[in-house]
């Protein structure tokens, strides 16, 4: 039997692995300016001058409702990055902030290099050498600290329980493919009092947000930080 041989250029990166789908839109975008950036950065043009990308679009359980499901998460990213590590990636890369509540695990069980999103929104939180920052996202990524314990020596200016709602409800929103202007004031305002209330910048703490923020100015796009990231990291010469 004649083996297919596929032959390719000797690639100046290394092999990403995306793990996706949290959710699928933000999984998109995350992947078109990861690509943006390989041309700006690069000069990629021709096929065989970006990177190997293997993206698994992961039908993860509910993490934006306060669901008692943190075995089922678990499973299913355990699972995840099985495949993806299976398909020969070198690293692994996720474009969600909550599911960074397992990152810890989801490094030792896996032993594989994961990039997460809170740690490198951090290192620039940190570089940005402000000692004030909003933070909004899901409830699990606002109550469950996932930014308090990488920011300890900077104080974090969250959200009420009232916005919290309406922040879920545009995340919602962004899930089901609706991007209406009504979502776009509701998170400006938002991020608007955060800033009254002594934010130097507000953390886009979840990937949905950044679709339906318009005014970057005084946000961090969390998006922006992993897709540098990830770049950085894929990097060989």
């Amino acid at each position: 039997m004649n083996a297919l041989v596929v032959f390719t250029s000797e690639s100046r990166f290394k092999k990403i692995g995306i793990l996706g789908g949290m959710g699928p839109e933000a999984t998109a975008e995350f992947y078109f300016r990861l690509i943006r950036m390989f041309q700006k950065e690069f000069g990629a043009v021709y096929d065989d001058e970006f990177p190997e990308i293997i993206i698994y679009n992961l039908p993860l359980p509910d993490v934006v409702n306060e669901k008692d499901n943190d075995i089922l998460v678990e499973k299913a990213l355990l699972a995840g990055i099985t495949k993806l590590k299976a398909s020969g990636v070198d690293f692994i890369t996720i474009p969600c902030n909550t599911v960074n509540l397992f990152i810890n695990n989801l490094r030792r069980k896996s032993e594989m290099k994961i990039i997460s999103i809170v740690e490198e929104t951090a290192k620039e939180v940190k570089a940005l050498e402000i000692t004030k920052v909003g933070l909004v996202g899901t409830t699990n990524t606002i109550n469950r600290g996932l930014y308090d314990s990488k920011l300890q020596s900077i104080e974090i200016i969250k959200p009420n329980i009232s916005q919290k709602k309406e922040l879920k409800r545009m995340i919602i929103n962004v899930l089901k493919g609706e991007k209406n202007m009504c979502d776009k004031k509701g998170l400006a305002r938002i991020v608007y009092s955060l800033t009254k209330r002594g934010a130097e910048k507000v953390i886009l703490g979840c990937t949905e947000l950044p679709l339906i923020c318009e005014d970057k100015s005084c946000v961090i796009d969390t998006i922006d930080v992993l897709v540098r990231s990830t770049v950085k990291e894929a990097k060989i010469i």
